[in-house]
């Protein structure tokens, strides 16, 4: 008898529940349907593993994977069995515990051709393991779409911080419990400028002053495109934060430090009126939101209140030149 057959008649014994159906290796009719499904999925794991050759992408979804079931996948590609031209890697709701997240480590560090990678529904609860993640998401030279929905990072800031340090392009959090502790990793972490373009924050836990933070923060970046956090709790209070983020009225410097590299705040689940207006400011550029500002007569004076005496002529100067431009 195998070993195989030893392991499943051993598991058999011990579960004990009949069937009619036989071992797939040494033909013996097994004990109990359980035991079966278990190791049918096992067999049939390893040989399909056996005659693997070319991996393009890596798709597995609702089974649990094992550091064992990683090992294996990364010894093939150390061995030179199988060829890795992964662009794409699918972990969901595999169960990957922080022994599996370092040997998905390895597997990143093994596909050079690797652009996204998937980790939906699995929890990153270990410092340690998310630090080893890190290291290799940013040495890896194409990664960069990371999709990390309901992986409960908002319960560790600490853990949270160490992902967002990746130097990934496009981070997807949504659905993360994150709260106003995870605000303030955010905030931080977007006023020092990383190379992020794309930060999806939707079905959190923000609330108004988490959400003015994250757009003082935002006065500060030049990098990221597009946010989204629709489905927070926001009201008109955390809506105008943003807007201010990106066209603050209040004097033409602060005009001037707006954010303007934002092209999409996303803050509802379907367009109306106010997704209309947000887009027709994102579009403008530094000079034009200045125009605007300065439309009318009551608002040039105000602004020109706290603009030093010896810049008046070249601000009135600029605002003519503009105005005759325009017709």
């Amino acid at each position: 008898m195998s070993a195989t057959c030893r392991r499943h008649d051993t598991e058999c014994r011990r579960l004990g529940k009949k069937t009619t159906r036989r071992h797939p290796t040494c033909g013996a009719k097994p004990i109990l349907d359980e035991c079966w499904g278990r190791l049918e999925a096992e067999i049939d794991w390893r040989r399909q593993l056996g005659r693997v050759t070319n991996i393009r992408d890596m798709c597995i979804r609702n089974v649990e994977i094992t550091k064992e079931r990683l090992a294996a996948i990364v010894a093939i590609f150390r061995s030179g069995r199988a060829t890795n031209s992964s662009t794409g890697v699918y972990f969901c709701n595999a169960n990957l515990c922080a022994d599996g997240i370092i040997s998905l480590s390895e597997l990143i560090d093994l596909s050079s051709n690797l652009t996204l990678l998937e980790l939906h529904l699995n929890r990153i609860d270990k410092l340690d393991s998310a630090r080893c993640l890190s290291r290799s998401l940013k040495s890896h030279a194409c990664i960069n779409d990371l999709r990390l929905d309901h992986c409960d990072l908002g319960s560790n800031p600490e853990i949270l911080l160490v992902i967002l340090k990746s130097d990934i392009k496009y981070i997807n959090l949504s659905n993360n419990n994150i709260d106003s502790l995870g605000a303030v990793t955010i905030a931080e972490y977007l006023e020092d400028d990383p190379p992020i373009k794309e930060l999806c924050l939707p079905y959190n836990r923000f609330n108004d002053d988490d959400v003015i933070l994250i757009s003082l923060a935002m006065k500060r970046n030049t990098n990221l495109i597009y946010l989204f956090l629709e489905g927070n709790n926001l009201t008109s209070i955390g809506v105008k934060a943003l807007l201010s983020c990106v066209f603050d009225s209040s004097s033409l410097n602060a005009i001037s430090e707006s954010n303007q590299t934002l092209e999409n705040i996303n803050l509802f689940l379907y367009e109306n009126e106010l997704t209309c207006c947000w887009k027709r400011i994102l579009v403008l550029d530094r000079t034009e939101k200045i125009l605007l500002a300065l439309r009318d007569k009551d608002s040039l004076l105000q602004y020109l209140a706290n603009v030093p005496v010896k810049l008046i002529p070249d601000v009135l100067a600029f605002f003519h030149g503009q105005v005759v431009d325009e017709h």
